[in-house]
């Protein structure tokens, strides 16, 4: 038998593999007793024949045995499959993917692949030493060359962010990076904190950036503990180098994430801290700063920093650690005090019922709304009382990385009560409970019962160390900011909530400053003021008042924009997080009695958003204008949001009102669309996973629903083009009743800040809105801008200088001109440019248009 024929000898011993006698026909090249292949191959470069080490190999159907398949040294690689058909796919990141059918049932054993090189060469990085501050760390690169031709000629190492580092042997292959003092990273660390998380470019196009010089959701100008969450440290530590390896073929790139180890790690921003975690502080900015600090009797903790503007210090006892700092912004100095307590972890599970329920047997006691609120039984029904049991029951790939947000006090780097810390723990850890789903949570209740008791997200977790003194201390215990939430929810990718409320008009801290003395405005531009009006909102008492003002009982520098804890309760925030969510918010269903002057029925969950995103200033309509003739309320503008009286069809004029839009009856309402619908920005989400916390809804949203032909951007194309053309005519209107003013003698006086005679005085008029007003800016001929000014601080003086009124006095008897300034102002405030109520918007806007041209002559 000739050696060209010994293929189809194989064909046919493959074709033959059936039962002879009872037996199977045997001795075919490549086939077993059992009728499986033993199929062999080599994988090679396909520019220079040489075998390739460590490339995939994937089979489809696979292996029996599941075994992963790699090549040897050599490029060699051997697998048993049944006889049939099947697809071998070879990866390596180093070669183009190549793919083969075959069909072994026609005698193939042997499958040979050789690769194209992705690119001429191939570099492979390492790194050694430790990242420590002021120490140093070895990078390396080696270049593997591909294409059997390519030279190396040189290297050029640098860095791309962060602190200033060192970099000796920059044009070697193994340079030597050393890094800066830990007084840098702190630096660093205050820079990352105060700049918003994310670049403009970074960010998906219904996102902006906030519009103000300063992030206002950064660090704080006040005398307060800094809150510092996961992100934050890790952006810090982060040291970026990127080498250049200069080839005759080229210049090929690679780079390094140098992930410092810092002592900071995540805290609250309560007063209330565990024992061995760095306090980071922050003082008002002035011009010098005497930070002191008491400690208790036998501590050793020092104060660093304390001529600067953040100060920190380790406390390394339970007790009280007084600091104290002048003051020097007020007209006098005055000392400011923080009394911050400092405990180690307790834990407060005792054990569970015959039916699994969570007991913490040492807070109940107190905790039963007798002699305390009872917390623990909407707690125990939450997500938090469960995250730990959860994972450990069902998850394969949860560890200790999880722990830190999952449990009690853990880290391994400090000693001070936490779940790693109890006796048991390691005994816990060897118990193969990881990754090994099962009735795991029970077996931690009767064996490890110190672990139990720290485990799951407890009080302390929020509220800080049971130990430390403060326990009956609500100041110290209780924070409305953000930061309490951000030390787990403002992990990205995971976990960046926190990142993207940054990003939202809810995190305005400078609007929420300016407004939190207002037992009014406070109600919704503080979290302060929202949860002190929450509990009358929800009063069915008849006697209550739910309009009315708070009492405001917190100074500017204690308030807070609205935070996680105005929409959520922390001690029952829901079960189950992501994509499918069952989280609970504060108001659901119906909306109480909005301050706009109508009620929402059935809003579902985006009733917490109508109750202060409505136009906030009781019925505005033609049925009952006639009231505000003559009154203050006449030169009102509706609050800078008015969603919710657009998406009901509510307080316009010119207009049929009461008749609700087809998208204030969508599920959830405001929360299906801004944050159900849309994404969260991919890079402060998990595979954009989870709901929406920048509240802006995509560019695209109308498609999900009404087909890929409807885009926004049509709807709101045209509202742009006639919410401009009343602008431009309600500009005409206010000009024409000056230019009447002036013609009978008398003149105008702008907010004390210019007086005009004629029109000649300015160049340019532009109607808006400010500080709840319909508002006017004037450019004055000498080039000077008066900012928005309401008509109301626009006075009207005879020839002697007398008051006379004010600038809407002398429009027209039926109000026309007001009327529309209303509507321009409701509909533009409402931010969708129509896309809430596309016809009843476009009907507000057209009525609106014909009144003026009608009362303008135009």
């Amino acid at each position: 038998m000739s050696l060209r024929t010994t293929s189809h000898v194989q064909s046919i011993c493959l074709a033959l593999l059936v039962p002879i006698g009872g037996a199977l026909l045997v001795g075919c090249p490549g086939f077993t007793p059992d009728g499986s292949v033993t199929v062999q191959g080599t994988v090679t470069n396909a520019r220079t024949s040489a075998g390739v080490s460590g490339a995939t190999v994937a089979v489809d159907p696979p292996p029996a045995s599941g075994e992963a398949i790699t090549t040897d040294e050599n490029g060699r690689f051997s697998v048993t499959l049944s006889a049939g058909v099947h697809t071998f796919t070879v990866t390596d990141p180093r070669y183009e993917e190549a793919m083969r059918t075959v069909n072994l049932a026609a005698g193939q054993t042997t499958v040979d692949f050789a690769l194209d090189p992705a690119a001429p060469v191939y570099l492979t990085t390492s790194m050694e030493g430790d990242a420590v501050p002021g120490g140093s760390v070895t990078l390396g690169v080696s270049v593997e060359v591909l294409d059997g031709e390519t030279t190396v000629e040189g290297y050029s190492w640098s860095q791309s962010n962060s602190v200033d580092v060192q970099i000796t042997g920059a044009t070697t292959a193994n340079p030597t990076v050393t890094l800066p003092a830990a007084a840098a990273y702190k630096t660093e660390l205050l820079t990352v904190a105060s700049e918003p998380p994310i670049s403009e470019e970074d960010l998906p196009p219904n996102v902006p950036l906030p519009e103000e010089e300063e992030f206002p959701a950064g660090i704080q100008n006040r005398f307060y503990l800094v809150g510092l969450n996961p992100f934050t440290i890790e952006e810090a530590a982060l040291v970026q180098i990127s080498v250049d390896v200069q080839t005759s073929s080229g210049v090929y790139s690679e780079s390094f994430d140098i992930h410092t180890q810092l002592d900071w790690k995540p805290t609250t921003s309560l007063t209330n801290v565990p024992v061995g975690i760095p306090i980071l502080l922050q003082g008002k900015l002035q011009d010098a700063y005497d930070w002191a600090l008491t400690a208790p009797d036998g501590s050793e903790s020092e104060l660093v920093d304390g001529t600067s503007r953040n100060p920190h210090f380790t406390p390394d006892l339970n007790g009280l650690y007084t600091v104290t700092v002048t003051d020097l912004t007020g007209e006098a100095p005055q000392p400011a005090t923080l009394e911050i307590y400092a405990g180690t972890w307790l834990g407060a599970i005792s054990g569970t019922t015959n039916d699994g329920t969570l007991l913490a047997n040492d807070c109940t006691g107190c905790h039963n709304d007798r002699t305390a609120a009872d917390k623990f039984t909407p707690w125990r029904q939450s997500g938090h009382a469960e995250i730990f049991q959860q994972n450990l029951d069902t998850s394969t790939h949860y560890g200790t990385d999880c722990l830190p947000c999952h449990t009690v006090g853990f880290d391994e780097d400090v000693r001070n009560g936490g779940f790693d810390d109890v006796e048991q723990y390691d005994d816990f850890v060897a118990a193969d409970l990881f990754n090994n789903p099962g009735d795991n949570w029970a077996t931690v209740v009767s064996d490890f019962p110190q672990v139990a008791k720290l485990a799951q997200i407890q009080c302390e977790n929020c509220h800080g160390p049971q130990s430390s003194g403060a326990h009956q201390l609500a100041e110290s215990r209780i924070s409305f900011s953000a930061d309490v939430c951000a030390t787990c929810h403002g992990e990205p990718l995971r976990h960046g909530r926190f990142q993207q409320w940054q990003l939202s008009g809810h995190a305005n801290f400078p609007l929420a400053i300016d407004e939190s003395t207002s037992g009014s405005c406070s109600r919704c531009h503080t979290v302060n003021g929202f949860l002190k009006w929450l509990p009358v909102l929800l009063d069915d008492d008849p006697e209550t008042d739910p309009l009315a003002d708070v009492e405001v009982t917190w100074t500017a520098d204690e308030a807070f924009p609205q935070t996680c804890v105005a929409c959520h309760d922390p001690h029952n925030p829901g079960s189950v997080s992501g994509d499918e969510t069952d989280v609970t918010v504060r108001i659901v269903g119906d909306t109480p009695p909005l301050i706009g002057g109508f009620t929402v029925f059935g809003a579902g969950q985006g009733a917490i958003c109508m109750t202060c995103h409505n136009s906030r200033r009781g019925l505005k309509n033609d049925g009952n204008f006639g009231e505000i003739i003559g009154t203050g309320e006449v030169s009102r503008a509706p609050h800078g949001s008015s969603q919710t009286d657009v998406l009901m069809g509510q307080n316009a004029y010119f207009v049929d009102v009461g008749t609700r839009g087809a998208h204030s009856l969508v599920e959830n309402t405001c929360v299906n669309c801004h944050m159900e619908q849309t994404p969260p920005p991919e890079q402060l989400s998990y595979n954009e996973g989870g709901t929406n916390h920048t509240f802006f809804a995509r560019p695209d949203i109308c498609a999900r629903c009404h087909g890929d032909e409807f885009t926004s951007g049509g709807v709101q194309g045209a509202f742009q083009a006639s919410a401009d053309e009343l602008q431009r005519l309600i500009e005409i209107g206010i000009t024409q009743v000056m230019e009447q003013i002036f013609a009978a003698g008398n003149s105008i006086d702008v907010a004390g800040e210019a007086t005009l005679t004629s029109t000649a005085d300015f160049t340019d008029l532009v109607f808006g809105e400010a500080h709840g007003r319909q508002a006017v800016t004037f450019t004055l001929a000498d080039g000077a801008v008066l900012e928005a000014h309401s008509v109301a601080d626009i006075s009207v003086l005879d020839g002697g200088g007398e008051v006379v009124g004010v600038l809407f006095d002398f429009a027209d008897e039926e109000g026309v001109l007001v009327r529309a300034g209303w509507n321009w102002n409701l509909v533009t405030n409402d931010g969708s440019k129509g896309v809430h109520y596309p016809s009843f918007v476009t009907n507000v806007l057209s009525q609106t248009i014909t009144r003026m041209k009608e009362l303008t002559g135009q």
